[in-house]
C-alpha cells in the first residue's frame, strides 16, 4: 500500500450485522442526500413536498494521495472531513429537521481496516493488476470478467502480492461513512456497491464463494450483503448533524444517479458523457429474464427486483479533449500560436457538425484501454488521400464515443423507450454529440439539469424507504 493513516472511528455499536429495516415513517420534512465522487463531495438536502426548494452543496474534496505510477489512491479521513465541511454549510435548522439520511458514492472502489488503521482508498481507476501482469491470472482464477479497479480484483492483488493479511475488513468509501455516521463497527453492503467489486452473485444475493476460493479472499474480510434499503443505524457523534436519524445502506452512484434524475426509469436511457461515458437502461424483472448476453454489457441490480443494463466505455468527454490537445500540440510543433482550450473545443464542435457524412473516417477512441481489456487501444482507420480533413476526424471521433456507448446495447431493449435522459458536460457544451447521440438511438434528447443528481437520488432513495417501510 502506498500510505496508510490513522483513523479515530466512532466508537463501536453492540452489533456488526445491519439493522434489518426501517421502522421510521416518512413526514415530508427534509431528507438528506451525500455522494463520495471521485474527484468532490456533494450534499443535497431535498424537500419531498416541494423538490424544487431543495438545496445542493458540493466541493472538490482534495483527497487524492501521491501514488506510484498505475495506482489511484485517497486518503478517507479527507473524504470524511470533507462531508462535515458541506454539512456546516446548512443551517442548524434545517439540519434539525433531517428526517433520513441517504448515502451513495464512486463505485468499484474498496478501503481496508484493522484494529487501529485504515489504508487509503483504492479507487475504480487503480489500474495496479493489469500493471504488474496480474489481471488475466485473477480473471482465469475466479472465472469472472473482473477489471481493474473493481474491488475484487484489488483484494485478489493484495492478496497475491501479500499485503492482504494484516487487515481484518474491507468496506466502500461511502459505507464507511455510514459507520462514521452511527458509530457502528461493521455496515452491510447493498447489491449495487456488492456487485460493482465484480466478486457478487446476483443469483443466490451473496458473494460468490467459489470465486472467493479461487483467489484467496476470506469471506469474513468482506461486508455482509444485505437487501435494498436496508438500515444501518441512526447517527450519534458526527456533529453538525443531530443524533437518531435514519442511515441507510449506501447506493451505487449509477443508480442513485438515475432516481435523482428520472420519474419514469423503464421509459427512458440514461446516458452521461463527462470525462468517461455511460449508458444505463432500467430493466424490469421480465425484460431482464428475456434479455440476450451481449459483450460489453453488465448487468447491475437496481432497486425494486430490476436490473440496470450498463455499457460503460473508459473515454468519453476525455477523448473529445484529446483531440483538441492534439491540435494544439501541433500548432506548438509548428511554431504557431495556441488556442484557448475552450475556444479550441468549440471551434472542433462546429466544425463536426458541418463535416460532410460518411466520410469514410472510423474512430475507435479506447484510448485509455477499457475495463475488462485493459490493453486494447484507439484507432483511426478509413483514412484516404482526400478525406483526412479536421472537420472529417472531428465528426469520425464524435460517431466514435457514442458509438462505444449504443453498439453493444441489443437493440430490443431500446424499443420500449421513449426519450434520452442525459446529463455530463461534455454532452452538455458538444453539440456533436447530441447529435450523435440521436441518430444513433432514434430517440429525442432531453438534458437534465438536475443539481447533483446522485446525491438527490440518494436522498429521493431514502424517503422512499422511509415511506415504505411500517
Amino acid at each position: 500500500m502506498c500510505r496508510r493513516r490513522l483513523l479515530k472511528p466512532s466508537p463501536a455499536s453492540s452489533g456488526n450485522s445491519p439493522e434489518p429495516a426501517c421502522k421510521s415513517k416518512g413526514t415530508d420534512r427534509m431528507i438528506l442526500g451525500i455522494d463520495l465522487g471521485t474527484t468532490k463531495t456533494a450534499a443535497v438536502l431535498y424537500d419531498p413536498a416541494t423538490p424544487a426548494e431543495s438545496r445542493a452543496e458540493s466541493a472538490v474534496h482534495h483527497a487524492a494521495l501521491p501514488a506510484a505510477p498505475g495506482r489511484a489512491e485517497q486518503d478517507m479521513e479527507t473524504l470524511v472531513e470533507s462531508v462535515r465541511k458541506l454539512l456546516n454549510r446548512f443551517s442548524v435548522a434545517k439540519l434539525a429537521g433531517v428526517e433520513a439520511v441517504g448515502l451513495t458514492g464512486q463505485m468499484h472502489s474498496i478501503l481496508l481496516r484493522n484494529e487501529t488503521e485504515c489504508s487509503p482508498v483504492i479507487t475504480w481507476q487503480d489500474r495496479r493488476a493489469s500493471e504488474a501482469g496480474e489481471l488475466k491470472l485473477l480473471q482465469t482464477a475466479s472465472g469472472l470478467p473482473l477489471a481493474d479497479g473493481f474491488g475484487g480484483t484489488t483484494l485478489g492483488f493484495l492478496r497475491r502480492s501479500g499485503e492482504l493479511a494484516r487487515w481484518r475488513h474491507a468496506a466502500t468509501p461511502a459505507g464507511f461513512l455510514a459507520m462514521r455516521l452511527t458509530g457502528k463497527s461493521r455496515a452491510g453492503i447493498d447489491p449495487s456497491f456488492a456487485a460493482s467489486w465484480g466478486i457478487y452473485d446476483r443469483t443466490s444475493s451473496g458473494w460468490n464463494r467459489a470465486a472467493l476460493a479461487a483467489l484467496g479472499i476470506p469471506e469474513q474480510l468482506l461486508p455482509a450483503p444485505c437487501p435494498f434499503g436496508t438500515l444501518v443505524g441512526r447517527t450519534a457523534g458526527f456533529a453538525p448533524l443531530p443524533d437518531g436519524i435514519p442511515v441507510f445502506t449506501p447506493l451505487g452512484d449509477n443508480q442513485a444517479s438515475i432516481a435523482g434524475s428520472s420519474e419514469d426509469p423503464e421509459r427512458e436511457v440514461f446516458v452521461t458523457i463527462g470525462t468517461g461515458a455511460q449508458l444505463s437502461i432500467v430493466l424490469t424483472a421480465a425484460e431482464a429474464a428475456a434479455a440476450p448476453a451481449a459483450p460489453g454489457v453488465e448487468l447491475r441490480p437496481y432497486p425494486g427486483n430490476r436490473l440496470l443494463a450498463v455499457t460503460a466505455p473508459l473515454c468519453g468527454g476525455r477523448a473529445w479533449s484529446w483531440l483538441g490537445k492534439s491540435v494544439n500540440g501541433f500548432l506548438s510543433a509548428l511554431g504557431l500560436p495556441l488556442f484557448p482550450e475552450n475556444e479550441l473545443l468549440d471551434r472542433l464542435d462546429v466544425l463536426a457538425s458541418e463535416a460532410a457524412p460518411e466520410s469514410g473516417i472510423r474512430v475507435a477512441p479506447s484510448f485509455l484501454g477499457e475495463r475488462s481489456t485493459p490493453e486494447r487501444r484507439g484507432s483511426i482507420g478509413g483514412i484516404t488521400l482526400d478525406n483526412f480533413t479536421l472537420p472529417n476526424l472531428a465528426a469520425a471521433l464524435a460517431d466514435g464515443i457514442v458509438r462505444q456507448l449504443a453498439e453493444p446495447m441489443p437493440p430490443e431493449l431500446l424499443r420500449s423507450r421513449r426519450r434520452i435522459a442525459g446529463s455530463g458536460n461534455a454532452l452538455r457544451l458538444c453539440a456533436s454529440l447530441r447529435a450523435r447521440l440521436e441518430e444513433q438511438l432514434e430517440l429525442p434528447l432531453e438534458i437534465r439539469e438536475t443539481k447533483e443528481e446522485a446525491a438527490a437520488g440518494a436522498a429521493k432513495y431514502a424517503h422512499s424507504c422511509l415511506k415504505s417501510k411500517p
